[in-house]
């Protein structure tokens, strides 16, 4: 019975996920890889060296370059020396970057306002509830795996 509702959770997030795509996809460069979203925002975050995002994401560095090449390409991101150690290239966000995350905030928002927005106080309490349990499943067992 628990693997039947696993399966027909699956199929829900993915029909929510095509429903959303679909009535937003106009709203927001569909162009980024989620690999390369994932590099911006650990940028936005902070991280503004090819090693340290390597580290984070425990892969090696030339994957990491080879996806930070396109984005410098594409005018996401620059690429500049550390003025201290000209050896060291700091990362940043390029202006194409920065307007892509002020779209991606507006977009959240009106998803906020569309959707959620539709849901109760106890609805919507009740899937933060579920949501906070399986981030928290979901991280015991990445720290379960990386001990093995």
């Amino acid at each position: 019975m628990k693997d039947e509702y696993i399966h027909q959770i699956n199929i829900l997030q993915n029909n929510f996920n095509i429903l959303v795509a679909k009535k937003f996809e106009d709203k927001l460069d569909n162009q980024l890889t989620a690999k390369q979203v994932l590099l911006l925002e650990l940028i936005k975050q902070g991280f503004t060296s090819t090693k340290d995002i390597a580290d984070k994401l425990n892969v090696s560095t030339s994957a990491v370059s080879q996806i930070l090449n396109k984005l410098e390409d594409r005018g996401y991101i620059e690429r500049n020396f550390n003025p201290q150690d000209r050896r060291e290239i700091i990362l940043n966000l390029a202006d194409k970057a920065h307007q892509y995350f002020r779209d991606l905030a507006a977009l959240k928002l009106q998803i906020n306002k569309d959707i959620y927005g539709n849901l109760s106080s106890k609805d919507l309490k009740q899937l933060k509830d579920i949501l906070e349990k399986i981030i928290t499943i979901a991280d015991e067992s990445d720290q379960s795996n990386a001990n093995n």
